[in-house]
């Protein structure tokens, strides 16, 4: 449990065809995405096409957040089923987001799996979300957070990186 005395949801449902799914210690199945050039390159920082990421390093990467935050599957209602297409982990600083699947990616769902994750953080009493940081040239990223309330506190030129905050209170 990464917080004390409070319990995580199994579902989080964000409309009719988004949820949250409580992450269940299947790794396998967030493999696939983090083998995507996209989300290899902006969380991993690996532009190399031809480094491969392990099932093992995937496994302990989401134990890792798993025990950092709320760590959740985001999953997509098709056909009257719901699939994972990525992850997000709820954290006070900097809560990672991986939308694995590239059809999925542009048309919001970050936005409202983020615009979740916020109200979550109130629901349990957080105060801010910070440290949040994307490379600058990941526009996508930079729309999605300040779509999600979240305001530009530093813009590390050196390390290409924008930083991102939301004060909960």
């Amino acid at each position: 449990m990464p917080f004390d005395n409070i319990c995580q949801p199994n579902i989080i449902t964000i409309d009719e065809t988004l949820r949250l799914r409580a992450y269940d210690g299947n790794s396998s199945i967030a493999y696939e995405w983090y083998q995507d050039d996209i989300v290899r390159k902006f969380s991993e920082g690996i532009t190399d096409p031809n480094i491969r990421l392990e099932s093992e390093w995937v496994a302990k990467k989401l134990n890792a957040l798993n025990k950092s935050g709320e760590l959740y599957f985001i999953e997509v209602c098709e056909k009257g089923e719901f699939i994972p297409v990525g992850d997000v982990t709820m954290q006070e600083n900097n809560p990672p987001i991986e939308i694995g699947i590239a059809k999925y990616r542009g048309i919001g769902i970050g936005t409202k799996v983020m615009t979740a994750i916020v109200k979550r953080a109130k629901e349990i009493g957080m105060k801010k979300i910070y440290n949040t940081g994307c490379y600058e040239d990941n526009i996508a990223s930079q729309k999605m957070l300040e779509n999600a309330g979240f305001v530009l506190v530093n813009h590390d030129k050196e390390k290409r990186r924008k930083v991102y905050e939301i004060d909960l209170i």
